[in-house]
């Protein structure tokens, strides 16, 4: 066999068409690119000189060979019949193919990548199977090794060993998909050491980092993606390689199964396949290879960054709590907490970030269950605080009903005592207007009531000051000197009385004038005689021209009388009123000497 006819030289450039036609050859091109939108829009803002590039690279990258060419030359290195000095030369152009597919599979437009995978080439299906043959060796030598089996053992190991590649692993209790999964490379028990040493052969080269890539390049097509997720052996296949020697392929093969599991039903996948890896490798659990392989790569920071990042997808990606802490501890169990307490202060920064996050979002049993009770104990007390939130509900309920009642008294208070005030309000007003009209007017007309009070209250005092006098002219003390018409009295006169004793002489009291009010001195005796009662002054002439307005006695202004006047000393009694003078009555004679 001969390899790949080499590249024809890059044809010239051609001059730039019209403006249409390079519109139109430019769409064309992007849209066999299978451009997201975002890049698809860039692109379409580049100028007329860097569209025409492109399209110019696009249609030279066109020229390379068919897909058909590649599939026919993996298929011969399949072949395991032969010598095995003829099977060396054949494969020694193996990466060389492998790695001008990849290019043509990243950078051929969609339509060269649907070629390769139509049902006709089926190029996912050899590109499988290639990898599966690669590394067959690779699985035999690990499984010896952990068996210990000598020489002759060797042939029953590899039986064992193409058998666990051809077996169906429906039998997984984590499988999440009812397709069955196992490698569609069946090598024939009579060749089989042939097969063995081929394969050596191959795994010696780069040829399964190589594959890897090709299928990376698959996978970034979303029809070349679905392909991958739906073949029954290829995520297997994929997982498988992690027993390569290289950390450079480990950590590509762990990106990929990383993109897978962030996949919707990738994660049943993920771990259908580490169920084949289990048994086809002799695991005791499932991941022990990975932690070991974690463990001892510790010199390539690149496969502990991938590891570190697979591991928190696989572990904090499920939904299920339960499950989550299954795999958690499954991890835990091959002392991942332990090594990561040692890897903590790396100085790596994207291999720190990584061990943080998975820090970050592992489940602490132990403290969930105390939240749990926490929790309840915290719910209780939420429950009795809304009784009695309920319940200081009500109450605020009522003393806002009896606040609004009380307030709307008082409102209504208020209004009426607003409304006895405006009334007192005009009516104060009303009374100083009557008060202003009265200042204007005499003083008899501003209170006739009070005047007429007093001229009654004279009145009576008068009349009752003229019956005395009439009394005391009775008695014929006074005389009462009245008018020409008889009525008005005009003066008084005092009539003198004249007092005899036996004892003393007799006293002459000469009569007064009609005006005087003065008492006449006595003679002097030897033996003082008691002196004479003295009457009360008369009161003051009263007319019609002058009106005098007497004071209420003090009875009628509320005062206690005055105490009458102590008799004077030697008399018990006072004397008997003198006879008037031209009386008939004849006088007593003197007494004897």
């Amino acid at each position: 066999a001969s390899p790949l006819p080499a590249k024809p030289p890059a044809a010239p450039r051609q001059p730039m068409p019209s403006a249409g036609e390079l519109e139109e050859r430019f769409a064309h091109v992007l849209n066999s690119m299978n451009l997201p939108p975002d890049k698809m829009k860039l692109l379409n803002q580049y100028d007329n000189e860097k569209k025409w590039e492109l399209i110019c690279d696009q249609e030279r990258f066109q020229v390379k060979n068919p897909p058909s060419a590649y599939i026919q030359k993996l298929k011969s290195y399949l072949d395991t019949g032969g010598f095995s000095g003829k099977f060396k030369r054949r494969v020694q152009e193996s990466t060389q193919v492998l790695r001008e597919l990849e290019i043509s599979l990243r950078t051929n437009h969609i339509g060269w990548v649907q070629e390769f995978l139509n049902e006709e080439n089926k190029g996912l299906d050899v590109l499988v199977d290639y990898l599966a043959f690669a590394q067959c060796s690779v699985t035999y030598d690990m499984d010896s090794t952990d068996n210990g089996s000598p020489g002759s053992d060797k042939g029953k190991a590899l039986d064992r060993s193409v058998e666990d590649l051809s077996r169906s692993n429906s039998s997984s209790p984590t499988q999440g998909s009812s397709k069955v999964r196992h490698p569609t490379v069946r090598l024939n028990p009579a060749h089989s050491r042939k097969a063995l040493r081929n394969s050596r052969i191959v795994s010696q080269k780069d040829d399964v980092h190589v594959c890897i890539m090709c299928l990376r390049a698959i996978m970034n097509y979303q029809s070349g993606f679905s392909l991958v997720m739906n073949h029954p052996a290829c995520v297997n296949e994929i997982t498988l390689s992690l027993n390569n020697k290289s950390p450079r392929t480990k950590a590509l093969v762990l990106e990929l199964l990383a993109a897978v599991c962030l996949v919707r039903g990738g994660h049943e996948i993920i771990l259908a396949a580490f169920d084949n890896f289990k048994e086809v490798c002799g695991e005791r659990s499932h991941f022990e290879k990975l932690m070991e392989y974690f463990r001892n790569e510790d010199s390539n920071i690149d496969f502990m960054v991938a590891c570190m990042q697979f591991i928190n997808i696989v572990v904090h990606s499920v939904e299920n709590m339960n499950f989550r802490v299954f795999l958690q501890y499954e991890f835990t169990q091959l002392g991942l907490d332990d090594y990561l307490e040692k890897l903590r202060y790396t100085e790596s920064d994207k291999l720190q970030v990584q061990i943080q996050a998975y820090l970050d979002n592992i489940f602490d049993v132990s403290a969930l269950l105390e939240d749990t009770e926490t929790k309840n104990a915290v719910l209780e007390h939420v429950e009795d605080l809304q009784e009695e939130v309920g319940q200081l509900t009500e109450k605020l309920q009522e003393a806002e009903n009896e606040s609004m009642a009380k307030i709307a008294e008082l409102e209504k208070q208020l209004c009426q005592a607003r409304h006895e005030l405006e009334t007192l309000r005009v009516q104060i007003t009303e009374d100083e207007q009557n008060k202003k009209e009265q200042v204007g007017k005499p003083s008899s007309s501003r209170s006739p009531s009070l005047l007429q009070m007093q001229q009654a209250a004279g009145a009576k005092e008068h009349a009752a000051l003229q019956r005395r006098l009439e009394e005391l002219e009775d008695k014929g003390l006074i005389r009462l000197l009245r008018g020409p018409d008889g009525d008005v009295i005009v003066g008084i006169e005092v009539i003198p009385v004249i007092v005899e004793t036996a004892t003393i002489p007799s006293i002459t009291i000469d009569a007064p004038s009609s005006t005087s009010t003065d008492v006449p001195s006595p003679s002097m005796s030897p033996i003082p005689a008691a002196a004479p009662e003295i009457p009360p002054p008369p009161p003051l002439p009263l007319t019609k021209e002058n009106s005098v307005t007497v004071l209420p006695t003090a009875p009628e202004r509320g005062l206690a009388p005055p105490p009458p006047a102590p008799p004077l000393p030697g008399a018990c009694e006072p004397p008997p009123a003198p006879p008037l003078p031209g009386v008939g009555t004849a006088a007593p004679p003197p007494p004897p000497p």
